[in-house]
């Protein structure tokens, strides 16, 4: 179930995340990937899709923030 407090967390990591891949050259886009080794795919060969990759880099990054703002104590402990 949803709250809507979560829902705010989870909006705000997905506007850091999309902030910081807008902002990345799409040499440092690949490069994030390949280090993650997912999303690879849309990098070269018939897949081979900038935007694609810019997406999957920002889904993967969205995650790693959300966890982070999730883990953040409240201010109730």
């Amino acid at each position: 179930m949803s709250h809507i407090v979560n829902d705010m967390i989870a909006d705000q990591a997905m506007d850091q995340a999309i902030d910081k891949v807008n902002a990345m050259a799409f040499s440092a886009v690949s490069r994030q990937l390949l280090m993650r080794g997912k999303g690879t795919q849309f990098l070269a060969g018939p897949l081979e899709d900038a935007g694609k990759a810019r997406d999957a880099l920002i889904d993967q990054l969205a995650e790693d923030i959300l966890e982070d703002l999730m883990e953040r104590p409240g201010p109730h402990g």
